[in-house]
């Protein structure tokens, strides 16, 4: 395995390209070359604190001879496009959730990075969380037995924050609201806990929010394997004083239950015990669920294998918010393979 660093380009430098470069910055496996954004007060912000260099357009990204890979955090129907053309510079590309804005625009992506033989990964950092690694190998240790239901919910107040200035306001950047932008982790947690999900019944609300997005959303799910499952989601809900949001995951089965809150642990409720019982581990502090994200990138790209999260998870995941969204509008379950195959 070569030693040298991972020489990278941070693309879409709003806040969340800031914490990416913040977290490649502290890793051994890579390195800041270069970047770039539309506006050079970011690209000059960014390159006075990561000490990389910055191009003015995005070919320039492109046709760099010194990058290796792109780590893109543009708005969602960039993320197609410009991990398209990474790719055909030779570039490996890892783009932050969703995959793409559409189905079609995800398999372009794909079918891009296979024919330009580079790596595509797709940044579901929410399951990298060590709190979803153990509730995993307990479930993998089956003692929860026997499996009826799992539920989730991830909600916040970013909604209410949103101006016409934002591309998170309009339905063609982000449709499906909370669900596409902060829930879509939950998705890919079932995904990752619970495997594929087969149909979808979905109803999308209006509670208070201007934009053209919704602000909550209420899902169904039914699992290939069985299980059924329920997932709520809200851009108006409040968050504490520290900025802890609603997320949660529990499963129930015949044996235990199962209670993952990110904030308070991880607890469980067995069939003969006398009560919740708090399963203790350490969870990452800060960005540390984000650099194993990261590292397992670099670590495909340098071990020729594929990354965690593969366009095809992405496009999965992704399914099952389209999904979603029909069968809202159908006012019927969906069938998460019908909206992926179109």
């Amino acid at each position: 395995m070569c030693a040298e660093p991972l020489r990278v380009a941070v693309v879409g430098l709003g806040r969340w390209g800031f914490t990416m470069g913040s977290v490649v910055h502290k890793s051994p496996k890579m390195r800041i070359v270069n970047c770039f954004t539309r506006t050079k007060e970011k690209r000059d912000k960014f390159c006075e604190q990561f000490g990389c260099r910055q191009e003015e357009s995005y070919e320039g990204i492109v046709n760099d001879p010194e990058i290796d890979a792109v780590i893109i955090s543009a708005p969602n129907n960039k993320h197609s496009e410009l991990g398209i053309a990474a790719a055909k510079g030779g570039k490996h590309v890892l783009v932050d959730k969703p995959i793409a804005a559409t189905i079609d625009q995800a398999h372009q992506l794909i079918q891009g990075c296979e024919d330009a033989g580079v790596v595509l990964a797709v940044g579901a950092s929410s399951r990298h969380l060590k709190g979803h690694r153990l509730f995993k190998k307990i479930l993998d240790e089956g003692k929860l037995g026997t499996l009826a239901l799992a539920e989730t919910n991830y909600s916040n107040d970013r909604g209410l924050h949103y101006t016409p200035d934002n591309w998170q306001w309009y339905a063609s950047g982000s449709p499906g609201g909370p669900l596409m932008q902060v829930a879509i982790h939950q998705l890919d947690n079932f995904y990752y806990l619970f495997g594929p999900v087969r149909r979808v019944s979905a109803i999308f609300n209006k509670v208070k929010t201007k934009s053209e997005i919704p602000d909550v959303a209420a899902l169904w799910l039914e699992f290939e394997s069985g299980l059924l499952g329920t997932l709520g989601t809200s851009f108006i809900s409040p968050r504490t004083p520290n900025g802890r949001y609603t997320y949660f995951l529990n499963t129930y089965g015949d044996e235990a239950n199962l209670y993952h809150d990110r904030w308070d642990g991880i607890f469980t409720l067995k069939k003969d015990g006398e009560g919740r019982e708090r399963i203790p581990y350490e969870e990452y502090e800060g960005h540390g669920y984000l650099m194993a994200e990261i590292e397992d990138f670099a670590d495909a790209i340098r071990e020729g294998r594929p990354p965690e999260v593969s366009g095809s998870d992405g496009l999965h995941v992704l399914g099952i918010v389209y999904a979603a969204m029909e069968s809202a509008e159908r006012g019927q379950p969906v069938e998460v393979a019908e909206v992926i195959g179109r």
